[in-house]
C-alpha cells in the first residue's frame, strides 16, 4: 500500500493492485508504489481516470521506452481501462512531475546504467519497428512472445553493429549501407 500525506485518489491503488495481481513483478510494484508516493507529495491532484494514472505510472517507470517487458500494450489497455495514447500521456506527465529523464531514477533506487550503443539501438528499433504495425500483429497473437523477442533482439543486435561501424569506420559503413540498400531496398518507398 502507498503511504503519502495526501489520500490516494479512489480507484488508483485498486487499479495498481489489480494489475500486479495479474502481472506479478515485485520490483516494478515497489517502484510504482514509490512513484505514486512521490507523485502525490509533489502534485496537488491527479485529475481524470484513476486507471489511466495507474497505467501511466507503470508505463513511466516500467517501460524503458519499449513497452512494459512481458506485457502487450493491448493487455495494458485492458488492465487500466485506458488507451495506450492516454497511458503514454499520463506517463509523460508522471515523468514531468518527477523530473525523470529515464526510467527509475527515483531517490533510493539504483539509477540506470550508462546509456550504451545497444541501448540506443534498442530505442530506435522500438520506435521504428516494434511500436508500429508490428504491435498490432503481435497483439492479435499472430506472433508469439518468444518469436517477438527473437525478432527484436536480432534487429537491435544488427542495428548496434552497423551503428558501431558508422562510428568506427564511416567509409566502410557508407559502402555497406549503400550496397545493402541496392540489394534489398531499391523498390521500397522513399
Amino acid at each position: 500500500m502507498t503511504v503519502t500525506n495526501k489520500p490516494v485518489p479512489p480507484g488508483l491503488q485498486q487499479a495498481l493492485d489489480a494489475y500486479f495481481a495479474v502481472h506479478p513483478d515485485a520490483e516494478l510494484r515497489a517502484i510504482a508504489s514509490q512513484t505514486l508516493s512521490v507523485l502525490l507529495m509533489r502534485d496537488s491532484d491527479l485529475p481524470g481516470a484513476p486507471g489511466a494514472w495507474a497505467g501511466g505510472i507503470v508505463y513511466a517507470v516500467g517501460s524503458g521506452g519499449c513497452g512494459v517487458p512481458g506485457v502487450l500494450n493491448s493487455d495494458l489497455e485492458k488492465a487500466f481501462g485506458a488507451s495506450m495514447g492516454t497511458i503514454r500521456r499520463r506517463a509523460r506527465q508522471v515523468k514531468e512531475v518527477l523530473g525523470l529523464d529515464a526510467p527509475v531514477p527515483i531517490e533510493g533506487l539504483t539509477p540506470p546504467a550508462e546509456f550504451t550503443l545497444r541501448d540506443e539501438a534498442n530505442a530506435i528499433c522500438a520506435y521504428a519497428f516494434r511500436n508500429g504495425p508490428l504491435e498490432r500483429i503481435h497483439a492479435e497473437y499472430r506472433i508469439s512472445q518468444p518469436d517477438m523477442k527473437e525478432l527484436m533482439v536480432n534487429a537491435s543486435e544488427h542495428l548496434a553493429k552497423i551503428m558501431a561501424m558508422k562510428q568506427r569506420s564511416p567509409e566502410q559503413y557508407d559502402r555497406f549501407i549503400r550496397r545493402y540498400h541496392h540489394q534489398f531496398c531499391r523498390n521500397w518507398e522513399r
